[in-house]
């Protein structure tokens, strides 16, 4: 297992969070931890950073990495 980090400006508010979670799960990540601007991320160490970023993005918002 591994925690990534990402600073993701455009998540402030809490169903912006809930809706990053709910991305993320489609990839099976279930350990996502957000709170205004950042999310910690616990997944396999096989899955590759540019999944999540992609995904993060493909929800609509600007990571910075």
């Amino acid at each position: 297992m591994k925690t990534l980090h990402f600073e993701i400006p455009t998540m402030t508010r809490l169903y912006k969070q809930q809706e990053l979670s709910r991305s993320l799960k489609k990839l099976g990540i279930y350990n996502i931890i957000t709170e205004s601007g950042k999310a910690a991320i616990t997944c396999e160490d096989d899955l590759p950073k540019i999944d999540i970023i992609i995904a993060i993005e493909e929800a609509g918002y600007v990571v910075i990495y």
